[in-house]
């Protein structure tokens, strides 16, 4: 009862869909949708929607309205989905929330947090910045890979005639190929994200 009388001030007020930055991760929806070795870095709830940050991906879980207990729940693995585009916007005088916009995949999100807690929330936009440039630096490393892995499959095809011996580079460089794919697709940016909060002198509020 209290949390619908919660959720209809927040409709009311339009506060709804304004975040705070969770402190208490058991609170968190996303805990009943974590896959094995996963583990929550940070995430940011309102009445409407939460917002969490794991070390392999981003789970949205958002509600029509403020009142509504029936949940829509998305996964973006960061192995497939690269974060980019990451602004910040700060609350000016009249405003009641600041805001982090960015883009995962093909999917644009901005999340309004409370004006109280904005320096915390500059500091989240600052790991997501360096999270985004280690995803982005895995493409280009994987982009190199699969650029020069055609150049020495040409140069090999010219130049050898030998059926068994091309099949047997093939072989090699189909596992060299998955070798290269492994290292740039992580499933787990654990370190990154702990590494940018130290780097950053910020909480890591996962370690507690």
């Amino acid at each position: 009862m209290a949390s619908l009388v919660k959720g209809l001030a927040g409709d009311l007020t339009g506060s709804a869909d304004i975040c705070k930055i969770v402190a208490d991760f058991s609170k968190c929806l996303a805990c009943e949708y974590l896959l094995p070795n996963e583990t929550i870095a940070f995430s940011m709830s309102s009445v409407k929607a939460e917002f969490t940050f794991t070390n392999m991906a981003l789970i949205v879980l958002k509600g029509e309205n403020a009142t509504t207990t029936r949940k829509l729940v998305e996964r973006y693995d960061f192995k497939e989905h690269v974060i980019k585009d990451i602004i910040f916007e700060c609350a000016g005088h009249v405003d009641r929330d600041c805001e982090i916009k960015f883009r995962i995949g093909d999917k644009s999100f901005s999340i309004d947090i409370a004006k109280s807690e904005q320096t915390s929330a500059q500091g989240l936009y600052k790991v997501l910045e360096l999270l985004g440039r280690a995803q982005a630096e895995n493409a280009r490393l994987w982009d190199m890979s699969i650029l020069g892995m055609k150049h020495a499959s040409e140069a090999l095809y010219l130049t050898e005639n030998n059926g068994a011996t091309l099949q047997m580079q093939s072989d090699e460089a189909t596992a060299w190929l998955n070798e290269a794919y492994k290292r740039t697709h992580p499933h787990c940016y654990r370190t990154v994200i702990q590494k940018a909060f130290s780097d950053l002198c910020l909480v890591d509020a996962s370690k507690h």
